[in-house]
């Protein structure tokens, strides 16, 4: 049966406050509060079908539903003085066009003392105005991090579930910065440039067409950029909405071997051939 979107908050943080969090090493991870649009693409690097859940509480006095006001595509609700929003994910397009500005209207209502919480769960179906059904039954996505707000807008992560290192987690987010700013997208060489290439362009959940990525796309001066005329993005829809899978690149490739977990199944719909001629035509303008 699915799930009601009204009750995707209070699912997401049942199944993880019974994860294990972990302290980080060497204490916690200051990052801008509004940074927690960019941590929440990190569970859908490893899972497409994640649904993402925030929680605020004030050690003060208890929080009421209008703490933060209405915002599209969230469902707000209370648990014991703490906020609750929940954010309904659709399987394969991370949900940034909400995440992005609840983000930063959490970092300019949030003030020092409170803590902010992120929860990701794969919930299955969830019901929306249409239904929409999990594209992958793993708990890869199940994830949680929490921490305290600082002055400034600093949120300063304390723990997290999986176990990360510092360096890990600062890596992870900077990934999803790529994502939520659109860039920039440098590497460090050509091989690492045609390996996030590659990630991208055989991820089911990053859903590209290697033809737009060949024509739209291109590497100069170890930094991937637009290509190809305005009336060619026009026609092919530009790649901006698909970026999201290009920064899903850099973190498998980046975080390969570490704490996160994904599957590693290719899209069926591309082949080795078509994804091989696309590395070479982007990589070729940088020599």
């Amino acid at each position: 049966m699915a799930i009601k979107k009204t009750e995707i908050a209070s699912r997401a943080f049942a199944l993880a406050d019974a994860l294990p969090l972990t302290t980080l090493a060497g204490g916690p991870l200051p990052v801008g509060v509004a940074d927690v649009a960019a941590l929440a693409l990190v569970p859908w690097f490893c899972d497409a079908s994640v649904q993402w859940a925030f929680r605020i509480s004030d050690p003060a006095a208890p929080l009421k539903k209008s703490w933060l006001g209405r915002m599209a595509n969230t469902f707000v609700s209370i648990d014991e003085g703490r906020v609750l929003i929940g954010v309904p994910g659709d399987g394969i397009e991370p949900s940034t066009y909400t995440l992005q500005p609840l983000a930063e209207a959490v970092a300019s209502a949030a003030t020092p003392g409170m803590t902010l919480e992120l929860a990701t769960a794969n919930l299955g179906m969830v019901k929306r105005d249409w239904e929409v059904r999990a594209e992958s039954h793993t708990s890869d996505g199940n994830q949680c991090y929490a921490g305290t707000v600082a002055a400034h807008g600093v949120w300063n992560i304390e723990r997290t579930a999986p176990a990360v290192t510092p360096a890990q987690l600062d890596t992870a987010i900077d990934c999803g910065r790529k994502a939520v700013a659109l860039g920039p997208w440098d590497v460090k060489d050509v091989d690492e440039a045609e390996a996030i290439l590659r990630l991208w362009l055989w991820s089911p959940q990053a859903n590209i067409n290697p033809m737009a990525v060949k024509r739209l796309w291109t590497l100069r001066d170890l930094r991937f950029e637009n290509a190809g005329s305005d009336e060619e993005r026009r026609r092919m829809g530009g790649l901006d909405r698909k970026l999201s899978g290009l920064a899903l690149g850099y973190f498998r490739h980046r975080l390969a071997g570490g704490p996160f977990r994904w599957s590693e199944a290719r899209s069926p719909m591309n082949t080795e051939e078509q994804v091989e001629d696309v590395v070479r035509t982007v990589v070729r303008a940088n020599g």
